[in-house]
C-alpha cells in the first residue's frame, strides 16, 4: 500500500500531484519552483512541461519513488529539468509541421 504521509519537497525536487478531482493536473508530475509557507494559495509552486505553473498545499503532492540506497545520489535539479525540458520538446514538435 503506498505511503499517503505528507512529504516536503525542495525546489528543483520532481513531484506528482495526487490523484483528486480537485487537483489541476491530476496525476502528472513536475518541479517544485518555490516554497512559500505564507502563501494561501499553496506553498509549493510546481513547474509543468507545458510551462504551467500551479500552487499546492502539502497534502495535494506526492513524492517520486526514491532511488536506491546504494546508487550515487544524482543531481536532481539537472536530472528534473532535463525531464522538464525533454517533455516540453517532444510537446512543441507533435503533430503536422510545415
Amino acid at each position: 500500500m503506498m505511503d499517503m504521509s505528507p512529504t516536503t519537497f525542495n525546489p528543483g525536487e520532481g513531484a506528482r500531484v495526487r490523484h483528486s478531482i480537485h487537483s489541476p493536473y491530476s496525476g502528472r508530475v513536475g518541479v517544485v519552483l518555490d516554497f512559500d509557507p505564507l502563501d494561501e494559495l499553496g506553498a509549493y509552486l510546481v513547474l509543468f512541461s507545458d510551462g504551467l505553473r500551479f500552487r499546492y498545499r502539502i497534502e495535494e503532492l506526492e513524492s517520486l519513488a526514491a532511488p536506491s540506497p546504494s546508487a550515487p545520489p544524482p543531481s536532481k535539479v539537472l536530472g528534473t529539468l532535463s525531464r522538464v525540458i525533454s517533455e516540453t520538446r517532444h510537446g512543441l514538435f507533435r503533430g503536422p509541421h510545415r
